[in-house]
C-alpha cells in the first residue's frame, strides 16, 4: 500500500538568543501601552535602527528562511520582494489569545523574548486547518485531528503557515513578552 501525507501544515520550531533584547525591549519600549499594536503598529518600520534589533530582525529572516527552504526549496530571495510585520505581545497577568490566524500574510511566527514560568500556563495551541474535518470519526479517530499545543520558554520560536488557526491559553505570571511576525512575500 502506498500513503502519501496529503495537505501538510508544517509547524516549525528552535531556539534563539539575542544578548540584550529583552533590555533593549524595556528601555525603549513601553510595555504599559502596547494598544499600538491594534493601529497597525511594526516594530520593524526602520524607527528603532538599534544594532539590537537589526540582530533580532536579521534571526528572524534567517529562520523564515529556512522554514522555506525545507518546506518548499524556496528561499526568501525567490520573490520580488518581502515584508516583515512585528508586534510586542503576550504581557501582563491573565494574558491570552481567542483562535485566530494571519490573513494575508504567507508565514508567521512568535518568538518567545522572555518566558521565564513554565508553570504559569499561556501554551500556544495550533488547531487543525480542516474545518470540520472531524465530523463523523469515533474517539479512536482523535490523533488525526489533536491540536498541538506549546508551552513556550525564553528563546523558543515557532513559525507556521499563516492560514494555521491558533490561540493562547491564559497565562498566569506578572510578564511574558513574546514578538509575533509576519512575512508578506511578493513577486511583483
Amino acid at each position: 500500500m502506498k500513503f502519501e501525507n496529503l495537505w501538510p501544515t508544517v509547524v516549525g520550531s528552535d531556539k534563539f538568543e539575542i544578548p540584550g533584547l529583552v533590555d533593549h525591549i524595556f528601555l525603549n519600549y513601553n510595555l504599559g501601552d502596547l494598544g499600538k499594536e491594534a493601529d497597525g503598529y511594526n516594530i520593524f518600520d526602520g524607527h528603532d535602527q538599534s544594532q539590537v534589533m537589526k540582530q533580532f530582525e536579521n534571526k528572524i529572516y534567517e529562520a523564515f528562511d529556512s522554514y522555506l527552504k525545507e518546506t518548499l526549496g524556496k528561499s526568501i530571495d525567490d520573490w520580488v520582494e518581502y515584508e516583515m510585520k512585528g508586534w510586542i505581545t503576550g504581557h501582563g497577568k491573565d494574558y491570552s489569545m481567542t483562535i485566530h490566524n494571519h490573513s494575508g500574510a504567507q508565514l508567521s511566527g512568535v518568538f518567545y523574548i522572555m518566558a521565564e514560568d513554565p508553570a504559569a500556563g499561556g501554551d500556544i495551541v495550533f488547531s487543525d486547518p480542516r474545518t470540520n474535518g472531524n465530523r463523523g470519526y469515533d474517539e479512536y479517530f482523535s490523533p488525526w485531528f489533536a491540536r498541538k499545543h506549546h508551552r513556550p520558554a525564553t528563546g523558543d520560536f515557532m513559525i507556521f503557515p499563516s492560514f494555521t488557526y491558533h490561540h493562547v491559553n491564559p497565562y498566569y505570571s506578572t510578564l511574558r513578552i513574546c514578538i509575533p511576525v509576519d512575512l508578506f512575500l511578493y513577486r511583483g
